[in-house]
């Protein structure tokens, strides 16, 4: 029999339709090609690979892992034989190939949830330890990530895995570690505790309905924990990697795989169950207990048992090793599943990939389009006001309905110190030209608008249900701002970034408010045209005073204050900072405060809390 790597040498993949009664199609990875049954799993068809490509593998490919768009179900991917990578956009009908010359592929597919056209697949370079590539192109070319390294060096990736919900997030364990990268694989962090490195990982689980919640499945001769036994079985962290424990209520040194009922929130393991040998446990309490609900099984060649559950209907399980089965009733009952022509445990053939298999995963049906964004009446102002209106280069918001169908920000989608025009499917445009979107969700959107003219502008916002129609806005040169605590009063601190503003602002928080005499800065949007000019899209350079190029002015309780300068705040964007001095003579009070810039005053309302 084969043996591969310890990331699949099968996947099975079901791509639901968009009814829940609709039958599963699932994809299976064989040494004969890839197969794919539409009446899960009671009949199956071989589908028929042929590429043009001259260099790819000749007959029936070897199928290393295979693996389908979550958001697009008809995309299928899977390694070949050799540096093959296949791609089929039909659901299979139809394939092309490319041959990554220089590598081979070693069977790992990890397909980002959000930006599905990020790939990564584990390969071994002709000279070198085995790598993460990545394409960022639906698997048209492709570039290693950075290397991770450990103490001893480079690390052997044997699994890697993808986040469900977060983009650029991947996850990868090799050598007795879990590794976590933020950043579509520009950097990395060991994630993995000193103690649950000392078992033989086989692969690491995010929990989808916790962003920070991991499984590791693991296996060691002796569990219990050091000094002199190894942490092994299943293992848990609830912050994000920073400690881990062993989950005691299993009775297994050895797991093979986790799965997810994201609906009732069960979990479900496939693993080796003292006195029960090859096993699927469940837990109904994040861990703490488990329970067997199946072991009658023939145990694949390499005594694996792996488990998935249906996305889209969570009752269904589906468990392989040394066969396929399946319960729709959460594990209360299964069935056998039939496998394709010459895939049983007793058969040479593509039963040498699925006796051999340790790991499948099913996909999500393809997301129902949602509707078309829709930017309400008055539904584009400034950032920091909310009144009607724009500045270039400084911060707006827009409101509205259907605007995205998650909530988000762009702490993780700046790349090579650029922001983002585009965030989880959701862009905008102002004047025709896009915008640098900060923060996502149904009913507002925060950017920085680009270097747009004056005038009357259109607006639109589009997700992947459609184009809003245009809203016009009005940019103008200046539309000074300033950004607010609660009850009105202005974002001030000190030079020493201390905040300035009234007690009892926040609750338990004790803070000071402004002095008379006092310098404080001030912090707005919408402060216009700097010299140095800043460039759009990236954040403030630091170094350079980047002042305004207009004089601004500040009263307080209508009286002027001394006002320092007023520039962009370094490593922001479209954040001014206005240094000022409190008058002396302002009594104490809650006084109102406006600035002036280029003939154009700041909204009334603001108001500074003055103490002695």
């Amino acid at each position: 029999m084969k043996h591969r790597s310890a990331q699949s040498l099968i996947l099975f993949l079901l791509a639901l339709g968009t009814s829940l009664e609709a039958a599963s199609t699932i994809y299976v990875a064989t040494d004969l090609g890839p197969y794919k049954s539409t009446d899960s799993g009671a009949t199956w068809a071989q589908l028929i690979v042929k590429v043009s490509n001259p260099l790819a593998q000749s007959g029936p490919p070897d199928v290393q892992v295979i693996a389908v768009d979550p958001l697009d179900p008809s995309t299928v991917y899977f390694d070949g034989g050799g540096g093959a990578f296949y791609a089929s956009t039909d659901g299979g009908q139809t394939w092309s190939a490319l041959v990554l010359v220089g590598y081979t592929l070693v069977g790992g597919l990890a397909i980002d949830p959000v930006k599905t056209n990020v790939i990564y697949s584990l390969a071994n370079p002709t000279n070198g330890e085995n790598v993460i590539l990545k394409s960022t192109d639906a698997g048209a070319t492709w570039t290693p990530t950075t290397q991770i390294q450990g103490p001893g060096g480079a690390i052997h990736v044997v699994q890697i895995t993808t986040d469900s919900s977060t983009y650029g997030v991947l996850y990868a364990v090799g050598e007795e570690r879990i590794f976590k990268t933020t950043d579509f694989g520009n950097t990395w962090s060991q994630i993995a505790s000193h103690a649950s490195t000392e078992a033989a990982i086989q692969g690491v689980y995010p929990d989808p309905s916790h962003s920070q919640v991991l499984y590791a499945a693991s296996s060691a001769a002796n569990c219990g924990g050091p000094p002199n036994e190894a942490v092994c079985g299943l293992l848990k962290t609830s912050n994000g990697g920073a400690t881990w424990a062993q989950l005691s209520g299993l009775a297994s040194n050895t797991v093979f795989s986790v799965a997810f009922d994201t609906s009732s929130g069960a979990i479900y393991a496939g693993a080796v169950v003292t006195g029960l040998g090859v096993t699927v446990v469940k837990s109904t309490d994040g861990g703490n207990t488990w329970t067997p609900v199946y072991n009658q099984f023939n145990a694949g060649s390499d005594g694996t048992m792996l488990v998935a559950v249906d996305p889209n209907i969570n009752s269904t399980v589906y468990a392989l090793g040394g066969g396929f089965w399946t319960s729709t009733d959460s594990g209360a009952s299964w069935s056998d599943v039939q496998l394709p022509p010459g895939c049983d445990a007793y058969v040479k053939g593509c039963a040498e990939v699925i006796v051999s298999a340790n790991n499948f995963v099913v996909a999500t049906a393809a997301p129902v389009p949602p509707p078309p964004p829709s930017i309400s009446a008055s539904g584009v102002v400034n950032g920091a006001s909310f009144q009607p209106g724009i500045v270039p280069n400084s911060w707006v918001t827009i409101g509205g309905t259907n605007l995205a169908s998650t909530t988000g920000n762009w702490a993780n989608a700046i790349v090579n110190g650029r922001f983002p025009v585009a965030l989880d499917g959701v862009s905008v445009t102002i004047g025709g030209k896009p915008a640098y979107i900060n923060f996502i969700s149904p009913r507002q959107i925060n950017l920085v608008a680009p270097d747009v003219g004056f005038g009357s502008l259109p607006v639109t916002v589009t997700t992947s249900g459609g184009t809003s129609a245009a809203f016009m806005v009005t940019s103008s040169e200046y539309g000074p701002a300033f950004f607010q605590w609660p009850d009105s009063q202005p974002i001030a601190t000190r030079l020493n970034y201390s905040d300035v503003v009234k007690n009892g602002t926040f609750p338990g928080v004790s803070t000071v408010p402004a002095k008379p005499g006092e310098v404080i800065v001030l912090w707005g949007t919408g402060f216009g045209p700097t010299n140095p000019v800043a460039t759009s899209g990236v954040p403030v350079p630091s170094g350079v005073t980047y002042s305004t190029t207009a004089l601004t002015t500040v009263t307080i309780k209508d009286v002027p204050a001394t006002v320092y300068g007023a520039a962009l705040a370094a490593g922001f964007a479209g954040l001014y900072q206005v240094a000022i001095q409190v008058p002396n003579s302002i009594p104490d009070g809650d006084w109102p405060i406006q600035a002036t810039i280029g003939g154009v005053k700041s909204p009334t309302g603001i108001v500074l809390t003055v103490h002695e």
